[in-house]
């Protein structure tokens, strides 16, 4: 990472941490997290398990929420104000530009993540201190080993996005982006459900998917669901293939926003 990409992407994450928004999600994500400790109560000994399952959506949800926001302002906002000639007059490349936005947006969904996972954590092992009386700093080092690959696993959606939202950015306007954010997500979730509605009568259709499956990405493949528990066993390299892909698909969308971003400045 070169001095410029790496000042640029501190500068978007400092921008972004200045917001009103990241402590809103922030405190959302933590009064929802909270409020799981009451929806589970008749669980009926899955009261742990539900909690998690419960935190680990919210946290994937509110940093898609944040991440998306961000991103789609990320370029549009400088595009509007002017000061995107000002940094290209420098020697500053349009791809460091792409680059500073994308990896400066993914560090705030980092601490984002790290915060409200902490969080999760520590409501897990509260409730496991009141409800089974063990010792908090145990569940606290097996929370955090059993909610880590989950939330790294989500994590591969934000990254996704992020690139989505960037791309996007570079010619469509902030409600335009976050509305074809939310179609994309919606999309991609929905892809595995509706194949296999269409698989068992219409094989004709396969085709199609397959067509579909090539421009939207895979986020129900990156889902905590589709990684399975460790009870039922993990298929590690399933997870290995959807890790390679979203890097594979991250990287193919970024360098379509390069290709975008540098059209722009040329017209």
């Amino acid at each position: 990472m070169n001095g410029a990409l790496f000042c640029l992407a501190i500068n978007t994450s400092r921008d972004v941490f200045r917001q009103p928004l990241f402590y809103v999600i922030t405190g959302v994500g933590m009064f929802l997290t909270f409020l799981s400790l009451f929806f589970t109560l008749f669980a009926f000994g899955e009261e742990i398990r539900l909690m998690k399952d419960m935190g680990i959506s919210t946290i994937t949800v509110c940093c898609l929420v944040l991440v998306s926001m961000s991103a789609a302002n990320a370029l549009s906002k400088e595009r509007e104000s002017g000061t995107i000639l000002t940094l290209l007059a420098k020697p500053v490349r349009s791809r460091d530009v792409v680059l500073g936005k994308f990896f400066g947006i993914l560090i705030v969904a980092t601490v984002e993540y790290l915060i409200l996972g902490a969080f999760l954590v520590a409501s897990l092992s509260l409730k496991n201190l009141i409800d089974l009386g063990v010792a908090l700093f145990p569940s606290i080092i097996h929370f955090v080993s059993t909610t880590f690959l989950p939330l790294f696993y989500t994590f591969l959606q934000i990254e996704i996005m992020c690139a989505i939202a960037i791309a996007g950015s570079v010619y469509l306007s902030v409600s335009a982006n976050l509305s074809c954010c939310v179609f994309v997500y919606i999309v991609g979730n929905l892809l595995g459900l509706v194949q296999n509605l269409f698989n068992a009568n219409e094989r004709h259709f396969l085709w199609l998917f397959a067509f579909l499956y090539t421009i939207f990405p895979n986020l129900e493949g990156v889902s905590a669901i589709s990684m399975g528990y460790p009870s039922e066993g993990i298929d590690v390299r399933y997870i290995l293939l959807m890790v390679v892909y979203a890097i594979a698909y991250t990287t193919l969308i970024i360098h379509i926003a390069f290709e975008m971003f540098e059209r722009k400045e040329c017209c």
